[in-house]
């Protein structure tokens, strides 16, 4: 078409060019004037010019048009009007063309983007709909997308979180779910995690199933989280299972402490299910005031974080729990001994005292602006939220527990509050049950010592008819002997042989009085002259009495004694005797170069101080251990087995105990324990 127009225009201007050679020829054989000749060239020259600019007019005006419409092609718009061309030209072929395929792509376009809508919002619908919590984090483990579902739930926005890692938006976070992360990146393969906690830093606690996977989205890696919120279900069968390891423990168990550390354990593990805190405190004896006993919970957040993170995956066993209560380094020790330090009066006014006096659960929503509250509540618990529950046997409340989620701050509701409930009961059963059997076996105790006390008595009674029998037939042939022994030694002048054979009857007289009378002290009950004695000052004399035996022995005497006993009401000769019995066997037993080790210290619970001794000597055998204090009992070749058996009947004359085992290293240790209100 650009070429036809171009010779229109040559042939016009050829045409021009016969009409001047015409006028050329015409003007030689006709004359015509000059100035006709200048207006037909003029004329000639404003026809092309016209005709000129007219032709590149035209087909500028069309290349424009083109121009444009290509311009809107590349805006996505596709304008189809028979405006836009004219004419049979080249150009107007090409620009209708172009209108015709971009009417094509126009429809192509259209029918893709409501294709892509729909597609779009099923997708959103998926996503967004789906009650799982969705998380995508790119290569660098920042997140790049959150359904709107995680951040409803976990009060997030979703802007604020993009671009920030997991460890930025929670407060914690599992050590599993790092390392499989960074598993899945590598591995290329999907993992299930189970029973993770995640607490965000808005303090919303949940405990998920975890689905990781890796894709890849516009060549880049990404990795997909999928959380299952199980909290619920978890709280329920973690519920009873707890319920059923702590039953199981008390039907097992007979250490009231162990069982209620198990109860207060129950109270408080599983991260996220059960409380951070619990505290448990008991009426004391005399009804005056509730006594704190034990508390399980952590000291500070880092503690709590390292439980949690701690907490196994396939469940938790509470009973193995309770085993750690008397571990030094447990965690929660400064707030075990803020509880046992800290008592209520019952006559006094505050939330605690109410819950126990009315019987009644209290739920503190917010400590700082309840008026029910006293400051002195409110320091030591130093949390808005907690619930208090009364320990209650036959309509009577014999203590309470507290709990509190001082650290995750997951509001306590009614499931938590039921729980604590059925563990209050279990305790309050507990508690009573062991009070029962206390006072039965303390009945017992008594029905048994008095049995013992009488069988011992039939046994020195017989002993003493006995012993009466033989002094009668004995001591006076002994004394006899005794004298005809030391007037020979008198008369036998210098013959040794004679002097030495009336010494050996002479001693062995001796010896045979002291057996006698040894036997008759044991037999024959002694009026104890008590008065209030310092038991380190009667080892201390004692040990004096045998130091040359120890240094002749080459046996080293060590002494560990408290110097903070109270003095003991006691016969200060008689107990001096058993210190003297006790160490003198020490000294026989242990061979040269060996030591002696002589402790005292106090026992507040049966309010008796408690005297140590041990040796490093050949010990006792096992089968003989229950026999030791029996009288006319002994492993001795030379020895008579009174020894022991007075030592025992002192110590009781004075409401005191004493027992001897074997050591796990060598020698034996006897244990004395003597009643300081008696």
């Amino acid at each position: 078409m650009a070429i036809n127009s171009l010779l229109k225009i040559f042939l016009l201007l050829f045409s021009d060019i016969i009409i001047i050679a015409y006028i050329c020829i015409c003007k030689t054989l006709i004359s015509i004037p000059n100035y006709i000749n200048y207006i037909i060239f003029l004329l000639i020259i404003i026809k092309n010019t016209a005709i000129i600019y007219y032709y590149k007019f035209l087909h500028t005006n069309k290349i424009n048009n083109i121009k444009d419409i290509l311009s809107d092609y590349k805006k996505g718009k596709f304008l189809y009007s028979k405006n836009n061309f004219s004419g049979k030209d080249e150009l107007t072929h090409i620009t209708k063309e172009i209108l015709l395929i971009g009417k094509y792509i126009d429809s192509i376009m259209s029918k893709l983007k409501n294709e892509t809508k729909s597609f779009r919002e099923l997708y959103n619908n998926i996503v967004f709909s789906i009650t799982s919590y969705l998380m995508i984090l790119n290569k660098r483990k920042e997140i790049i997308f959150a359904n709107d579902t995680f951040c409803k739930k976990f009060q997030l926005d979703l802007d604020e979180i993009t671009g920030k890692t997991i460890e930025d938006i929670f407060l914690f976070v599992a050590q599993n779910l790092k390392n499989s992360i960074e598993q899945i990146y590598d591995s290329e393969q999907s993992a299930i995690l189970e029973k993770i906690h995640l607490l965000s830093k808005n303090w919303t606690s949940v405990i998920a199933d975890i689905k990781i996977s890796r894709i890849i989205a516009m060549g880049e890696e990404q990795i997909v989280l999928i959380i299952d919120d199980i909290t619920s279900k978890c709280r329920k069968d973690y519920q009873i299972n707890l319920i059923s390891q702590v039953t199981g423990s008390i039907q097992r168990d007979e250490e009231i402490h162990r069982i209620l550390y198990t109860i207060l354990y129950g109270i408080t593990s599983g991260a996220g299910l059960g409380f951070n805190r619990a505290m448990l405190f008991l009426l004391d004896q005399k009804n005056k005031f509730l006594v704190g006993e034990i508390a399980v919970g952590p000291d500070s957040m880092e503690e709590a974080i390292e439980i949690w993170n701690s907490m196994p995956q396939g469940g938790i066993d509470v009973v193995d729990l309770a085993n750690t209560f008397n571990d030094p380094n447990r965690k929660g020790s400064k707030l075990l001994e803020k509880v046992i330090n800290t008592k209520f009066d019952i006559e006094s006014d505050n939330i605690f005292v109410k819950s126990f006096t009315t019987l009644e659960n209290i739920h503190v929503y917010n400590s700082w602006n309840d008026s029910s509250v006293d400051e002195y509540i409110k320091n030591f618990m130093n949390v808005s939220e907690f619930v208090v529950v009364p320990l209650i046997i036959e309509n009577r409340a014999i203590g309470i527990i507290v709990a509190d989620n001082k650290f995750n701050q997951v509001p306590i509701g009614n499931d938590h509050i039921e729980l604590l409930s059925i563990f209050a009961v279990q305790a309050s059963l507990l508690i009573d049950s062991y009070h029962n059997v206390s006072t039965l076996k303390k009945e017992m105790d008594k029905i048994m010592n008095k049995q013992e006390a009488i069988i011992e008595s039939e046994k020195l009674a017989a002993i003493g008819r006995i012993s009466s029998h033989i002094a009668h037939e004995i001591r006076n042939p002994l004394v006899t002997m005794g004298g005809y022994a030391r007037r020979i030694k008198q008369i036998a002048n210098d013959n040794d042989k004679i002097r030495n054979a009336a010494d050996v009857i002479l001693k062995e007289s001796v010896r045979l009085e002291n057996i006698l009378s040894n036997v008759m002290d044991l037999t024959k009950p002694q009026a104890l002259i008590k008065n209030l004695n310092n038991i380190n000052d009667l080892i201390l004399d004692t040990i004096d009495l045998l130091k040359n035996v120890f240094f002749e022995k080459k046996i080293h005497i060590t002494t560990k004694l408290s110097s903070d006993l109270p003095l003991v009401n006691s016969d200060a000769n008689q107990i001096k005797q058993v210190i003297l019995n006790l160490m003198q066997n020490a000294i026989d037993a242990t061979p040269s170069g060996g030591e002696i080790e002589i402790a005292t210290g106090i026992d507040k619970i049966s309010e008796s101080i408690i005297i140590n001794i041990y040796d490093t000597g050949i010990g006792i055998e096992n089968k003989n251990l229950e026999d030791i204090f029996e009288p006319f009992f002994t492993t001795k070749i030379t020895g008579v087995g009174l020894g022991l058996a007075i030592v025992n009947k002192i110590i009781k004359d004075h409401k005191g105990t004493i027992s001897v085992r074997n050591r796990e290293t060598k020698g034996t240790e006897f244990i004395i324990t003597l009643p300081f209100t008696e």
